[in-house]
């Protein structure tokens, strides 16, 4: 029997269809799944990616189309990362050809070349013998750059201009004088690992030593490193990836958000002095490209980058760490809803490469795992210098409270920059009032599109829809009852900056939030004002709850933490323990004592005394109880399923029509439709159900039954989504 001719390829293509589609190619044509074709889709082009190649197809061969082109000469994405994409496609219930998008730069989406065209600089005989000829040594600067050439070796332009900025000066002369030759060619080659530098700049502590070490000897699994605030986490990561990088191996490390980048990045690559790549969403497109093209050709040696970087692809992965683990940031709410955090989880173990998690408030189900051995467990305890901060509860029945701030703050914040000391005001509140309301009708203004009250920014005089970002002219009339007096209720970051600048009218008061810090340029110079000095009081949203450094902060304080008591959701206490210790942890991490004054008209609220007084690891083990007692999650799974439609009618009918085409199951618990707590968003009304399990299986079954039956009853003007293991229900 002759050779069957693998000439049949599966393809995934951008689009919201849960299938992948078949193509004929040149059975002439060397194919690998990974690889990149340009075909014709719907009386369109598109790039898409082979996930398979085949024998034969179940259609006939009359029906397949031939593929336009083959864009990769080899795969860009290996198996393993096929594979994850599968996996992430399978869980999360989300079309393929959408998953495969997040895995690849906007350049290689659009079809355009992986390899560059560049050119290439070789030293010939004479310029071999030219630099060595005394009679030239005047030409100083031509002498240098031939020296750097070995012989026979080949060097990128971009490598030449790296080393020497004048090189562009001399280049046309080396050239014409035949002393080099310049070759253009695909720029192919894989660089070789760089050695991290060996002097270490710190000298770890006995506990942060005990974990190195043991975590180093690990060759596989997951690892939790859970340290207080301060107790040197990023020392810990750096060391732990020097050793993977002196075996020649890249390091993933992933943060929760931009903001975290520069300090992060700045301290690692001092400390390690290798190459490293940088990959959020404040970095161009080409940038991103870049980066992800010299992981794969191991031209850099760690990655540091956010939730999408856990995509990119590498030549010789060895290790990833995931900052800051606890963090909602790692979990994509729009397009493709999924986790990072779990995606990570699956990468290492499909690569076979540890991964180290970590967090000074872990999450309840990483709490979990540690308990049940799934994760092995290292803590830090205490802090590297300085001690954990003393709380004070401000209660706000107590105390007279002026402009959104209680008179015990203001004069510890009088007494902190008196000291030369620094202070954080932590509000998770963007915009000067949150409210602005009639004072004849009462009448509060929302948002046209969303069912959220508009928000009154000082800075640009407008009202501000926080959810949909439409903006509104200040109103002269009321729509209701046409009155003309108004009045801003509430407090957001931008009134306490002009309360407290009033209060201490020779402080230096500085505001970090996304209004004030649109991009890394912003954000850099924010964090270097806080870390000169250059601020004196801090008012800042989540933004700056986390991960940051500053010594010279003694004073934290929280004024609007009360807002997750009124949270329709079982995880607020959560979310809030994880806020407090978090933002707490950003006072006394020099060697001055730090205090945190969290304001509040809940003081006799458990939370508040218990979690300092036992720490948060005991207090989420205490939590853990009353959840498995509810079969909450972590002792249960879930999946939330939300139609969105133009009327709340409309989604509320057609998702319980849904729910009546479904078999019968006991072992699904399925919630009523219920509206979203934000209902209405830039539109669209939202409900929802929640699908709740003990097996994992059943629920993706129930899940999976729901999809088929939307795609069966698709409706125009409306949306089904499905969420697996939400933390949010708004």
């Amino acid at each position: 029997m002759g050779e069957v001719s693998l000439d049949v390829v599966e393809v995934a293509l951008p689009c919201p269809l849960h299938k992948t589609f078949e193509y004929l190619v040149d059975d002439q044509s060397l194919v690998f799944p990974g690889m990149r074709v340009a075909v014709d889709f719907a009386r369109r082009k598109m790039v898409g990616v082979i996930t398979a190649v085949k024998a034969e197809s179940e259609f006939p061969r009359s029906k397949l189309k031939p593929i336009r082109a083959l864009l990769d000469s080899e795969p860009l994405l290996s198996e393993d990362l096929l594979t994850l994409a599968k996996w992430i496609s399978s869980y999360y219930h989300a079309p393929i050809g959408e998953v495969l998008q997040l895995f690849l730069p906007a350049a290689l989406r659009q079809g355009k070349a992986f390899y560059e065209v560049e050119f290439f600089y070789q030293i010939t005989e004479e310029g071999l013998q030219w630099r060595m000829d005394d009679a030239n040594r005047q030409a100083r600067a031509k002498i240098a750059i031939l020296e750097f050439f070995s012989q026979h070796q080949q060097y990128a332009e971009h490598e030449l201009l790296t080393e020497f900025s004048n090189f562009k000066n001399h280049r046309k002369e080396l050239i014409d004088w035949g002393l080099l030759q310049r070759i253009e060619q695909l720029d192919k080659r894989k660089s070789p690992a760089k050695m991290p530098s060996l002097e270490k700049p710190l000298i770890l502590t006995t506990a942060q030593q005990t974990v190195v070490d043991e975590i180093i000897q690990q060759s596989a699994g997951i690892s939790f490193i859970e340290g207080v605030t301060g107790s040197g986490k990023t020392a810990v990561y750096t060391e732990i990836a020097r050793d993977f990088l002196a075996r020649g191996e890249q390091v993933l490390m992933l943060v929760p958000e931009i903001g975290l980048t520069p300090q992060f990045v700045s301290r690692i690559e001092k400390s390690l002095k290798v190459r490293i790549g940088v990959i959020h969403s404040q970095i161009t497109e080409n940038e991103r490209h870049q980066a992800w093209r010299d992981a794969l050709l191991g031209r850099v040696d760690l990655i540091i980058g956010t939730r999408s970087a856990l995509f990119t692809p590498f030549a010789r992965l060895g290790l990833i760490i995931l900052d800051e683990a606890h963090d909602g940031s790692y979990i994509q709410r729009d397009g493709v809803r999924y986790s990072a955090h779990n995606s990570a989880i699956k990468r290492a173990d499909l690569e076979g490469i540890p991964l180290i998690l970590g967090s000074a408030t872990p999450t309840y189900e990483s709490v979990r795992n540690i308990k049940e051995g799934r994760f092995s467990h290292y803590q830090l305890p205490a802090r590297v210098s300085g001690e954990m901060p003393e709380w004070e509860i401000i209660n706000c029945h107590e105390e007279k409270v002026y402009d959104g701030i209680a008179t015990k703050v203001l004069d510890a914040i009088e007494t902190t920059i008196a000291r030369d000391e620094q202070v954080l005001v932590f509000l998770n509140r963007r915009g000067f009032s949150p409210v602005l309301t009639c004072l004849d009708c009462g009448s509060m203004l929302e948002c046209d599109n969303c069912s959220s009250y508009l928000n009154y920014h000082r800075t640009t005089g407008k009202l501000h829809c926080h959810h949909c970002a439409t903006r509104y002219p200040y109103p002269e009339n009321c729509q209701k009852c046409g009155g003309s007096s108004f009045k801003e209720l509430g407090a957001g970051t931008q009134k306490i900056e002009k309360v407290l600048a009033d209060a201490f009218p020779q402080a230096k008061v500085l505001r970090f939030d996304r209004d004030n810090v649109r991009n890394s340029h912003d954000l850099e110079a924010h964090l270097a004002k806080i870390g000169d000095n250059e601020a004196d009081i801090i008012i800042g949203t989540q933004m700056l709850a986390k991960g940051h450094d500053f010594p010279n902060i003694t004073l934290v304080v929280l004024l609007n933490s009360d807002g997750l008591f009124f949270a329709n959701d079982f995880r607020a206490d959560e979310k809030l323990a994880q806020l407090l210790m978090q933002v707490s942890g950003r006072a006394g991490r020099g060697e001055k004592k730090g205090k945190v004054l969290v304001q509040t008209m809940f003081a006799d609220n458990a939370l508040f005394h218990e979690l300092p007084a036992m720490g948060y690891h005991a207090y989420a083990e205490k939590a853990l109880e009353i959840r498995e007692i509810l079969a909450l999650p972590p002792y249960s799974n879930q999946i939330l399923v939300q139609a969105e439609a133009r009327s709340e009618a409309e989604a509320t009918h057609y998702l319980s029509g849904l729910l009546g085409l479904l078999p019968a199951t006991k072992e699904v618990e399925i919630t009523p439709v219920m509206p979203n707590n934000l209902k209405r968003r830039q539109g669209f009304y939202r409900v929802h159900i929640i699908l709740q399990s003990q097996s994992r299986s059943a629920l993706h079954r129930l899940a999976h039954q729901l999809r088929l039956l939307y795609e069966a009853n698709i409706r125009s003007g409306i949306r089904l989504l499905i969420e697996v293991d939400p933390i949010d229900f708004s």
